[in-house]
C-alpha cells in the first residue's frame, strides 16, 4: 500500500535522505521556487509546497499547548501582561 511523505520545508535544498531514496524531484530546482505539488516513486507519494503559519503552529504541533497557557495568562493579567519570547538554535 502507498504512503504518504510530508515535509515542511524552507531550505533551499531538498533534503539529501530523501533524494538518496527517491531521487532528484520532477522539478529540480530549489524547494522554495518551486509550486505546491506531488509526485509517485517507489510506492510512495512525497508531497511538497509553501509552509503556513498553520503548519508550523496549527493542531498537533505542541504549539497549541503555549497558546491555551498564555489565553489563560491573559485573562489573568490582560493581554499587555503576557508576553512569549521563543529563541531557536
Amino acid at each position: 500500500m502507498p504512503h504518504t511523505i510530508r515535509r515542511y520545508r524552507i531550505d533551499d535544498r531538498w533534503p539529501d535522505e530523501v533524494v538518496e531514496q527517491y531521487g532528484t524531484p520532477p522539478l529540480d530546482v530549489s524547494p522554495t521556487v518551486v509550486p505546491a505539488g506531488r509526485w509517485q516513486v517507489a510506492g510512495a507519494t512525497l508531497e511538497y509546497g509553501p509552509v503556513t503559519r498553520l503548519h508550523a503552529l496549527g493542531p498537533g504541533t505542541g504549539w497549541e499547548h503555549v497558546f491555551s497557557v498564555m489565553r489563560a495568562l491573559a485573562e489573568r493579567f490582560g493581554d499587555d501582561g503576557v508576553r512569549l519570547v521563543v529563541w531557536f538554535d
